[in-house]
């Protein structure tokens, strides 16, 4: 197909619009994770194999705090996972992915201070040949969040600066070819995007999957507040053209809604999904794996939002 890229981000009220006229969501999941009790696990990364297990990464944190910790559990059934071996101190919302062999570990690096709130954060990375063996080999500026990294051919780097023309949150991109170029200096420097947040939104990308076409397939969010300091995130795609940085328009894939009603952290975050990522599958579906209301892990099956981009 002809991919139709855009010059200017759409209105979030047209998206969501798009979203709800169409069977978005097939089927949806509580996930259960044991070994935990006592804990949330929210912003979950997506499902990823490791030493033909599959696992996922999720943010562990007790209901009435925000320190938190990211811990590894093994699927043991179809909705079930199961506290295993390793994990990273003091990280939130993890990204999973496998960059040159090894296990590469993204997420938000937390300071916290004498009082136990936070009073720090930035992206930091973390590799190594096992879950149980990872080191930080990269880290992003100071209050940087939402920074992802991949191969395909470079890597591929995805930023999240704030303040001055990015606003409340915007999209940066660069691309290098080692982990050397991955440092403060060169993330805060990216390029800017302009294509996916409308005034009044702010977003950053979740996952990075590499296309079969040399494009990349993005998963992220897009947010908005309303009054009162009421918090809206939304799952959303969009396709990027890494030679031309050129964006196709954000599709909003899920929203609170087309879950399953749960707990939520505080009044204020009720309707927000933060999207870790989706496993695409070879019957033309996806599952997405997100994090609600900062208190639950749910799953959903879509359309792969990606497929109609591959093909001829």
């Amino acid at each position: 197909m002809k991919i139709n890229y855009v010059t200017q981000p759409t209105e979030l009220s047209i998206l969501l619009e798009r979203h709800r006229r169409k069977p978005a969501v097939y089927e949806t999941a509580k996930l259960a994770f044991l070994g935990v009790d006592g804990y949330d696990v929210y912003n979950i990364s997506s499902e990823f194999t490791w030493k033909d297990k599959r696992y996922i990464a999720g943010r562990v944190e007790r209901r009435d705090s925000e320190i938190s910790h990211v811990r590894f559990f093994e699927k043991i059934d179809l909705a079930c996972y199961r506290l295993t071996s390793g994990g990273i101190e003091l990280f939130q919302d993890p990204c999973v992915t496998v960059i040159d062999g090894a296990l590469f570990v993204g997420g938000t690096q937390i300071h916290p201070g004498h009082d136990r709130h936070i009073v720090a954060w930035n992206t930091a990375f973390y590799a190594g040949p096992g879950l149980t063996t990872l080191v930080k080999v990269a880290a992003a500026p100071a209050k940087m969040k939402d920074v992802r990294v991949e191969r395909m051919g470079d890597l591929h780097v995805f930023t999240r600066p704030q303040g001055g023309s990015a606003g409340a949150g915007t999209i940066g991109y660069y691309r290098t070819h080692d982990l050397t170029g991955v440092n403060p200096t060169a993330i805060e420097q990216a390029p800017l995007l302009f294509t996916q947040f409308p005034p009044g939104c702010w977003g950053g990308v979740n996952q990075i999957l590499p296309l079969d076409n040399g494009l990349l397939g993005i998963v992220g969010h897009i947010a908005t507040m309303s009054e009162g300091d009421v918090r809206h995130y939304y799952g959303m795609s969009f396709v990027f053209d890494p030679i031309t940085r050129q964006s196709t328009e954000v599709e909003i894939l899920c929203e609170r809604r087309d879950f399953q009603d749960g707990a939520a952290k505080r009044p204020d975050l009720v309707d927000v999904v933060f999207l870790g990522g989706l496993v695409r599958h070879d019957n033309g579906t996806a599952t997405l794996f997100t994090g609600l209301s900062d208190a639950e892990a749910h799953s959903a099956i879509i359309d792969d939002p990606f497929l109609k981009y591959e093909r001829e």
